[in-house]
């Protein structure tokens, strides 16, 4: 899946907010596992570039889906300490 799709899926599913069920909830956890693969995969890819234009762009790549990530680490953080513990 493409990133931008990803981040696309990542901000529906965040807008949830503590209001998410179970279903909702796994989907988030499968879009960021997601994201973490594309990162890892992006990771590589800089390591690999040569020139200094497309590292530029790899990393910018790399800054946003981090960000991306974190926002989506903490919004799944704050619906599962939210949820009640049986």
């Amino acid at each position: 899946m493409k990133v931008r799709k990803l981040l696309d899926k990542l901000n529906k599913y965040t807008g949830f907010g503590e209001n998410a069920d179970q279903k909702q909830v796994r989907k988030l956890r499968t879009v960021l596992r997601a994201l973490k693969e594309k990162q890892d995969e992006l990771q590589l890819k800089l390591e690999a570039a040569e020139g200094t234009h497309e590292r530029r762009k790899l990393e910018q790549q790399l800054e946003v889906i981090r960000r991306q990530r974190q926002k989506g680490q903490e919004v799944y953080r704050s619906i599962k300490d939210a949820r009640p513990k049986h």
